[in-house]
């Protein structure tokens, strides 16, 4: 079918840059908006690097009907700057008109191992772009073992794009000259998202706005208007800040932080005891005495999964049961959501999943819901527990493990449970290793005072030792609406407390790409050995005239089928045909742990010709073959 680029986001499904940096689209151009087809796209030239990789216009709007703005400005950002445009560096953060400019380069210029995809749409009607990754001399996508990388899910979680869109470039850039790689893509497939949401990417790095995840319009304070209350720019400097207003000494809540070399941070010391009053940066549009509590979207694509999905909080009619924020209206509500489910169960050789996000920073894994001793199989725990250890050794971060456990409790407190929840789809249903880990520290690289916590003095102190200038905003006398004069600045919203500086974000997706990897690598694959055929006597009473005997070994770290696969039957057994010749009596069936071998025999009867082949089948390990002859 075809589909036209929706027009309600007026952003990078059109080509909306122009040779000239402050040129904008006039209508004809924009009703001039290209179709495409959703599925496998034919390989085609690009074209030049887009003149500009932010959109010309002055302003963008978001889909949705919402009871607050849904038209932004548009900030052109100097961290989303190639360093030479058409060149790729990881020394910015890309946009979504360059990131598919060079999705479809890739495609065009190495259709030999690329194959570009548009999956569906987005919320707003944008086209999601993926990249299936092989050696095609060697097979197709579906006989191989493959992983599946996602960035991208929640809007702001940018850096999550930046791994994805690193580990692509790694295996495209050493195809034909890496061997470890050229083994990797002669054996394995890797399917790769790099930006999931594009309607949560463009308004993040477009706009000064900030969003959870989805765009569509979502009630997040209960007053039963939508999206009404969203930060507004007061200083115009592209961040949604913080607000400090001096209101004299002992009559506010906040202090300037004396720990802090720069003088730049503020401290709570509680009502009465402080010179400052503190807010978000805007006003308060509804009314309710919060200011920006309701801004664009709300809904979390990483609770909307079918797997123990619950209603959000207000939804449940007995009053009295457990809900999750942001779950959506029903399971896969999101089509964003829903195009990884339908991909994931359309190929089902996928083992290993990556759907990553940002600001633990954490190696993070199911269950959700439950202490991993008590509810995972013994033999799958101790699985990924290894890919936890292993994932540390590549990445450095702080935290390793479950949901439920280590991600709850790691700052105290007791386990709690999130629903509907991706790792757990992942493996209590698809039966697969899926991690969604956490990208970047927030800045939090020294405890100073050695309390185990981190706080602003020390992300400023540790800026300041390291002579960066870019991780807190300067504060900025304006004049607001409704308080009079007061100050904006604070710690960097989008390129420090969420995501890395520019400078710093090739090395974080570098290390998180390089895990991936390795659980690529880890990928069962079943390989066949030692195939021997031995002639039977005439007159056997099943008919068969030869019987076989092969080897069949998994090479890999992930058996063919884990403990729970085997439970909700997602994986179908392990067997060996022959082509060529007739088995006789039923095909074996067995699964095979990482690094085990099974020996198989089987009974044949002679066709016309004496050539056969003997075929290694699994879903998750893929397939492998070898000759023989039935003399």
């Amino acid at each position: 079918m075809t589909l036209v680029a929706g027009a309600a986001l007026v952003i990078a499904s059109t080509p909306i840059w122009s040779d000239d940096e402050g040129g904008a689209l006039d209508d004809a151009e924009l009703s001039a908006a290209p179709t495409y087809t959703i599925g496998l796209q034919p390989p085609q030239d690009p074209g030049p690097f887009p003149g500009s990789v932010t959109p010309t216009t002055p302003t963008i709007t978001i889909a949705g009907e919402r009871d607050g703005e849904s038209t932004f400005d548009v900030v052109r950002y100097d961290q989303v700057r190639p360093k030479s445009p058409g060149q790729l560096d990881f020394d910015h953060f890309h946009t979504g008109i360059e990131i598919q400019w060079w999705l479809k380069k890739w495609a065009y210029q190495r259709p030999d191992i690329v194959d570009l995809y548009i999956v569906g749409e987005s919320f707003s009607g944008q086209p999601i772009y993926q990249v299936t990754i092989t050696d095609k001399s060697t097979g197709t996508d579906t006989d191989k073992p493959a992983a599946f990388f996602e960035g991208n899910r929640h809007s702001g979680e940018i850096s999550s794009a930046e791994s994805s869109l690193w580990l692509a470039n790694h295996l495209i850039s050493r195809a034909g000259k890496d061997r470890q790689v050229d083994k990797l893509l002669d054996d394995k497939a890797v399917y790769i998202r790099p930006v999931n949401n594009p309607d949560g990417h463009d308004l993040y790095l477009y706009t000064a706005q900030t969003n959870r995840s989805s765009v569509r319009p979502t009630d997040n304070d209960g007053d039963g208007k939508l999206d009404e209350d969203p930060g507004e720019d007061l200083d115009g400097d592209g961040y949604l800040g913080q607000v400090r207003r001096y209101v004299g000494a002992g009559k506010g809540t906040h202090v300037i932080d004396d720990r802090d070399p720069a003088k730049i941070v503020m401290r709570s010391v509680g009502a009465g005891n402080g010179d400052y009053l503190m807010s978000s940066e805007g006003v308060d549009n509804d009314g309710d005495g919060r200011d920006n509590e309701d801004g664009v979207g709300g809904l979390d694509l990483h609770r909307n999964y079918p797997y123990n999905w619950h209603v959000m909080p207000g939804y449940d009619e007995t009053g009295r049961n457990l809900t999750q924020t942001g779950a959506g209206e029903y399971p896969l509500s999101e089509p964003e959501t829903r195009h990884v489910y339908t991909w994931l169960m359309s190929h089902t050789n996928i083992g290993a999943v990556n759907s990553m996000d940002t600001r633990v920073p954490m190696h993070l894994r199911g269950p959700s819901t439950c202490d991993p001793v008590e509810c995972m199989y013994t033999d799958d725990r101790k699985l990924y527990e290894h890919f936890d250890r292993a994932g540390v050794g590549f990445t450095g971060y702080r935290y390793s493990g479950s949901v439920y456990i280590d991600y709850a409790t790691r700052n105290g407190g007791d386990p709690e449970a999130l629903f509907g929840h991706g790792p757990d789809f992942g493996y209590f249903q698809y039966g697969a290793v899926w991690y969604g880990d956490e990208i970047w520290n927030g800045g939090d690289f020294v405890d100073y005072d050695k309390d185990e916590r981190f706080a602003d003095w020390e992300r400023s102190r540790w800026c300041v030792e390291n002579r960066r200038n870019n991780c807190f905003l300067p504060w900025t006398k304006v004049q607001h609406p409704e308080l009079g004069e007061v100050e904006i600045g604070g710690i960097n919203p989008k390129f420090w407390a969420q995501n890395p500086a520019p400078d710093l974000i090739g090395e974080w997706a570098a290390n998180q790409a390089r895990f991936n990897l390795y659980l690529t690598e880890s990928l069962p694959q079943v390989e066949i050995s030692q195939v021997g055929v031995k002639p039977l006597r005439a007159g056997q009473s099943d008919g068969a005239t030869h019987e076989i005997t092969a080897t069949v070994t998994n090479t890999g770290r992930i058996p063919t089928a884990l403990e729970q696969a085997k439970e909700v039957k997602i994986v179908a057994p392990d067997t060996v045909a022959v082509e060529g010749a007739r088995l006789v009596g039923d095909a074996p069936q067995f699964y095979l742990d990482g690094g085990r071998k099974q020996r198989v025999t089987l009974r044949v009867t002679k066709a016309d010709s004496e050539s056969v082949t003997v075929r290694a089948v699994s879903v998750r390990g893929g397939l492998d073959s070898a000759a023989a002859r039935l003399k």
